[in-house]
């Protein structure tokens, strides 16, 4: 599978059958028993003369003559294995069988006639049978002739025994094409944004043949830059291509965009004004660019500058932190640890890149890296890795191993702020072709990749592809949280203090909201469950619970907040305040909600409020009526409980008198089922 080990394995065959004969000569008599017969002898040394003027068929004839004599005659049978694999048309099967009579009549017989079997196994993807083999090849390097013939064995040995490993132990993987994007034209380099609402991409277009186009003239593709935005029904458009500033360079794509849709940063070759000296000087090559969505618009586009890009070497592929803070990308600048190797750089407090470095060995190699991703949990590196084959050098560099071409792989940042071993994303995932351009989606079920191998689901040529990530590859779960603060009145954008709390840790995060629109975004580790909360001073308290076991927040979570202002007299909703069935205790997380409430009244030492309770119709009017009283009452308590002035609070239950829906619908029920607080001075 490996290309190294299909690019090298003649060379090897050809230097172990020059030491054929000292081997058989040196090994093989000690420990088998000596033929005693004189004519097969002969015969035997005959077929050695015309193997090595490679008269393969003379020699296999005289072989079989002195089988013929002597049915238990080892070297004549390793011989003939020697002749099946040397002939025009190598017959493996038959070198096997030969090979395995070998070991039949003499197991201690030459331990090159393991080497052989485990060659012929491994090119027959007979893995734990090449493996087998080979461990007996290597297991005394006293009796191999060269380290270069020993190490070669060694490698493949390994390899034998990762392919057996990875073949048998399958993952799951059932690819389905992405509607919309793909199409009978190429589509490639794709991104989802992190809220799973638009795609961008690579289309490769036919350019229509002009009429001064001569006969035969050979067809013209144009790489076009797409977005693609998802309809309600949850597919793709087919979408179009990107307006100005994009496409107006070469090879433009490969892009990558921050949780609130902000910055795409993404690869043009463009030219790129440098000072060299005092001087002024332009090159024209892979550099990242990005450029920034205002005003309903996108920027210009803005250079990453010279502690990313390189006027000699190839930069591309980014990939961006869901803080915005740290960008991955390829290079192949010279000081790294292969032909192309994955850096980052940092944005530091100012908001200036920093010098870009490089990932390290534990994701670099001697070979080749590209295609980074890290997951909107900023923990998981998703990557490929191949072997590099420097032709000049005639040398082979590798890279994590794999199955061939480029596999996917995949690291966690461990808490001493190291990667941990890359893994090998698995088979079929991964196949001897190559799998470049993977992503998962932002709740990390569904793996994505542009391929041109699966014409049985696809659409044609290169098409994009989902599954469903097979849980141990997953990355860790993100709660990711957009939307904007408006107020409710007004409609007009409100910079508000938002903050998202963990429950546990009581670990806070400020969320900076956008000045101009109103608008954030912010992802979270969701190990544990979060309270949102919206501050602002003239503002009634606004808050959202966000549960871990909630299934619902799974996926990237939109929650926009309509803030009112505060009035004597107007309701306001204390939202998450849930109750079992027909009881009035609080539980553990409508006690989080309450103390968070408790601070805006703290905070604000003038207001006085009264906490009402509302049910749905379900039940009589008189039980609904105690129940809703006895509701109100418990919220009524604990902030008592808590250290709020009894003569600030009162407390009232409704019934089902006060629906805000309908009742005929368990979603309108579900609403009416609810807490307020009232403002009854301030």
């Amino acid at each position: 599978m490996r290309k190294y080990l299909n690019t090298q394995k003649g060379l090897f065959i050809l230097v172990l059958i020059a030491n054929f004969l000292f081997a058989i000569n040196t090994n093989a008599q000690e420990k088998c028993e000596e033929i005693s017969n004189k004519k097969a002898k002969k015969l035997y040394q005959e077929a050695v003369d015309a193997f090595k003027t490679k008269q393969y068929p003379v020699s296999n004839k005289l072989l079989k003559d002195a089988i013929e004599i002597e049915p238990e005659y080892a070297d004549a049978y390793f011989l003939l294995g020697l002749n099946c694999i040397k002939r025009k048309d190598p017959n493996f099967t038959a070198a096997e069988k030969h090979f395995l009579k070998v070991v039949e009549i003499c197991p201690e017989y030459d331990p090159y006639v393991y080497y052989y079997l485990g060659d012929i196994y491994f090119n027959a993807e007979k893995y734990d049978l090449a493996a087998e083999n080979l461990a007996k090849f290597i297991k005394d390097p006293d009796k191999v002739k060269s380290d270069m013939e020993y190490s070669r064995a060694e490698k493949m040995q390994s390899y034998a025994k990762f392919y057996d490993g990875i073949t048998k132990a399958k993952v799951p993987f059932e690819p389905k094409v992405v509607k919309g994007i793909s199409s009978l034209e190429d589509e490639y380099l794709a991104i989802i944004s992190p809220d799973n609402e638009v795609a961008f991409f690579t289309r490769k277009m036919k350019i229509p043949v002009s009429k001064n186009s001569r006969p035969g003239e050979d067809e013209k593709f144009k790489e076009k830059f797409m977005f693609s935005i998802r309809g309600k029904n949850g597919e793709f458009d087919k979408g179009s291509a990107l307006s100005v500033p994009f496409n107006e360079g070469d090879n433009e794509g490969g892009p990558t965009l921050t949780i609130d849709n902000k910055y795409l940063y993404f690869t043009a070759n463009r030219w790129e004004d440098v000072m060299v000296g005092k001087k002024k000087s332009s090159y024209y090559n892979g550099d990242i660019w990005y450029s920034v969505f205002e005003n309903d618009s996108w920027s210009p586009l803005l250079n990453m500058g010279p502690k990313v890009n390189n006027p000699n070497t190839w930069e591309s592929q980014p990939t961006i932190s869901s803080d915005g803070k740290t960008l991955y990308f390829v290079s192949d600048r010279p000081g790294g640890y292969g032909g192309y190797d994955i850096y980052k750089t940092t944005k530091d407090a100012n908001g200036e890149w920093g010098m870009a470095k490089n990932l390290g060995p534990e994701i670099n190699t001697p070979g080749n890296e590209k295609s980074p991703f890290i997951h909107t949990d900023s923990q998981t590196l998703y990557f490929c890795s191949a072997d590099y084959r420097d032709e000049e050098k005639d040398t082979t560099y590798l890279g994590h191993m794999g199955l061939g071409g480029y596999d996917i792989f995949f690291s966690k940042m461990q808490t001493n702020g190291k990667w941990s071993k890359p893994k090998n994303l698995g088979y079929p995932i991964n196949t001897q072709a190559d799998e470049l351009s993977f992503f998962v989606s932002t709740d990390g079920k569904l793996g994505y990749f542009s391929s041109n191998k699966l014409n049985d689901v696809g659409v044609g040529g290169w098409d994009l592809f989902s599954f469903e990530l097979y849980p141990d590859a997953r990355p860790e779960r993100v709660l990711l949280l957009t939307g904007e603060i408006k107020d409710q009145k007004t409609n007009e954008p409100v910079r508000a203090k938002v903050e998202l709390k963990n429950a546990l840790t009581k670990q806070i995060t400020e969320i900076p909201i956008d000045s101009v629109t109103g608008k954030y975004a912010i992802a979270v580790l969701f190990k544990n469950d979060y309270i949102m909360t919206v501050q602002k001073d003239g503002y009634a308290y606004d808050s959202k619970y966000f549960a871990k076991n909630d299934t619902a927040v799974e996926k990237p979570a939109k929650v926009n907040f309509e803030v009112k202002p505060i009035e004597i007299g107007a309701a306001y909703k204390l939202n998450d305040i849930k109750f079992a069935t027909n009881s009035a205790e609080l539980n553990d997380d409508s006690k989080t909600v309450i103390k968070e409430f408790m601070k805006f009244l703290t905070e604000n030492p003038k207001i006085s409020v009264s906490i009402n309770g509302h049910t749905d119709d379900v039940g009589n009017d008189e039980s609904n009526m105690k129940l809703s009283d006895d509701r109100a009452k418990s919220v009524y308590d604990f902030l008592i409980a808590s250290g709020i002035k009894a003569p600030r609070l009162k407390y009232h239950g409704y019934g089902e008198t006060q629906p805000i829906e309908t009742n005929k619908t368990e979603a309108g029920r579900a609403m009416n089922r609810r807490t307020e607080f009232v403002i009854t001075g301030k």
